[in-house]
């Protein structure tokens, strides 16, 4: 039988100390009714965990951590905490920062001089403000062939991150979201201290919290108790989707909601570490165009119906998690799931709704009405979400339409509010505009669903070329050095086609001169063409998802087949 659990302490309540809003006893059975969709005995599931005053107060979880041993989710059920790991990687830098060991304003350099010396230097305020413009270990990972499913360690990746030449942008000239930065800070932090980070995180944060059933992956293939499986959805039923990383810094925590609610305490109170580092964890940077940084530090801040709030989510595999911190209610929820198509972030703010109805400034709703003819020029246009992933915009009398640049799959796009569209409604993937010059949009907002948002400029393109390819010039072998991978442009039924180091093959398609994009999933995302003053091939620029123009060099003119 499915094994499911409640834990009402609101008894608690009456002895709070005093709250900076009115008291009140939250709708616990709202809450309930959000989690009880989930109570089946064929799929994964959710656990979730609230705290008031750093006292836990509510837990429950529904579905299944097992589905091959038919083995419930239940109150010690661990999972993979992705991306909320960054919060400690980024309190054990304050940390150190706290005992002099480091200053936040210094080059990375300093502590790791193996990384690349660039014009702007890296700074570790950069790597925790993700402002540092280098590739996407990740994505470099994948270049090279290894999938989430694929054994790795720290070790590996952190080598790949070192031997990189060139970057995305220059230090501090935009904010992008990058998971090298905290496995670099991971790094900082083993050098510094004189203990690898999984021993640092054990003995300075996770022992003193009575953080007993949390740690850091360090084998890629190491058996875990009260473990879940990760899911994705796979026609009627799920499939597994492997994890075998072990990487850290930016992810590589594996916790359970009660030992997260511990965790959420510390960043209230200071319990290690003291109020400054509090502070310190608080602070937000500048960008370049003078808008803050919205993602710092491990968390970002949102205005939620007037309350300030911290959190950060986790996705990674087949498991979603989410930490939320509500400092004037006292309040901080933590929900987890081992199933790809849980909206993590939605739902905990759904919970925060429910529980706190009566604090919530009201919203009203919103008045808009859609706009129609030529006010719907404002956004039409391109813009480039990813290296090679461009969309389009046009009106179709008085609606707009989304499209891939250059394709023929235009699809209405609803407007849904001032500026926004909805893409997709079972995600809640929307398109958002809020920035303007000249009376035309200057960026497009990809929203995902709560989680937030990736910035996609406008860009200029020009026709897609109709102009037949010289292949003799294009086909042949290129080598990159800091992925040390040869990959191979060939034709193919008069097209060019890509054919990568792990052996997969897929056609490219030309969507402007001389780049290229691939017609079909692939990890790679552009292709452009190198050529010489004199107009010959040198080689390719290849980009992936956050790792643009890695530089392969051609190694021979010969006609090789795919």
């Amino acid at each position: 039988m499915h094994r499911f659990f409640t834990v009402l302490a609101i008894f608690y309540i009456g002895f709070l100390a005093p709250s900076p809003l009115p008291a009140a006893v939250p709708d616990w059975t709202a809450l309930d009714a959000l989690i009880e969709p989930y109570q089946k005995t064929d799929a994964p599931g959710i656990s979730v965990a609230v705290s008031i005053d750093g006292q836990p107060v509510y837990q429950r979880w529904a579905g299944q951590a097992d589905l091959a041993h038919n083995v419930a989710i239940n109150a010690d059920t661990r999972f993979e905490i992705a991306s909320i790991s960054k919060q400690f990687t980024a309190y054990a830098i304050m940390m150190l920062a706290n005992e002099d060991k480091l200053t936040l304003d210094q080059d990375v350099r300093d502590i790791i001089p193996e990384l690349e010396a660039r014009p702007t230097p890296v700074t570790i305020r950069n790597l925790l403000n993700h402002t540092g413009g280098l590739r996407e270990v990740n994505s470099l990972l994948q270049l090279t062939g290894h999938l989430e499913s694929s054994p790795v360690t720290e070790a590996r990746a952190l080598d790949l991150i070192l031997r990189q030449r060139g970057g995305n942008f220059s230090a501090g000239q935009r904010q992008e979201y990058s998971n090298t930065g905290y496995q670099l800070l991971a790094e900082i932090v083993a050098r510094l201290s004189g203990q690898s980070f999984p021993k640092f995180m054990r003995s300075r944060i996770f022992e003193p919290l009575g953080m007993d059933r949390t740690f850091v992956r360090t084998d890629p293939e190491q058996i875990i108790d009260d473990y879940a499986v990760g899911y994705k959805p796979v026609g009627n039923g799920f499939a597994q989707k492997h994890l075998l990383s072990a990487t850290f810094g930016s992810t590589g925590i594996i916790s359970d909601p009660r030992d997260l609610l511990r965790w959420a305490d510390a960043l209230e109170t200071g319990a290690i570490g003291g109020p400054d580092i509090i502070s310190a964890m608080a602070a937000r940077s500048t960008l370049s165009d003078g808008r803050r940084a919205i993602a710092a530090n491990g968390q970002e801040y949102r205005d939620f119906c007037g309350l300030d709030t911290w959190s950060h989510g986790g996705t990674t595999g087949g498991f979603r998690s989410f930490l939320l911190r509500i400092p004037e209610a006292r309040m901080a929820i933590v929900v987890m799931g081992n199933r790809t198509d849980f909206l993590k972030a939605a739902f905990a703010f759904e919970i925060a709704e429910a529980l706190l109805a009566d604090r919530l400034e009201p919203q009203p709703p919103e008045e808009f009405v859609p706009e129609a003819g030529n006010e719907l020029d404002r956004y039409v246009g391109d813009y480039r979400l990813f290296a090679g992933i461009v969309f389009s915009l046009r009106r179709d009398g008085d609606h707009l339409t989304f499209a891939t640049f250059g394709k023929d799959d235009a699809s209405p796009l609803p407007q849904v509010g001032r500026g926004v569209f909805m893409l997709n409604p079972a995600t809640h993937l929307r398109l958002e505009f809020h920035e303007f010059a000249g009376g035309h949009a200057t960026e497009m907002r990809w929203q995902i669903s709560e989680d937030g948002f990736i910035p996609a400029p406008r860009v200029i393109t020009q026709p897609v070329p109709q102009t037949l390819l010289e292949f003799e010039e294009l086909v042949g072998s290129y080598y990159c050095d800091t992925l040390q991978q040869v990959v191979t442009l060939f034709e193919n039924g008069g097209e060019l086609w890509l054919r990568t180091g792990e052996g997969n093959r897929i056609p490219l398609d030309r969507y402007q001169p001389d780049i290229f994009r691939p017609d079909g999933p692939s990890n790679i995302q552009r292709v452009e063409i190198m050529r010489g003053t004199d107009g010959i091939v040198r080689g390719v620029l290849v980009s992936a998802a956050l790792a643009d123009n890695l530089e392969y060099r051609k190694l021979n003119q010969d006609r090789i087949a795919g």
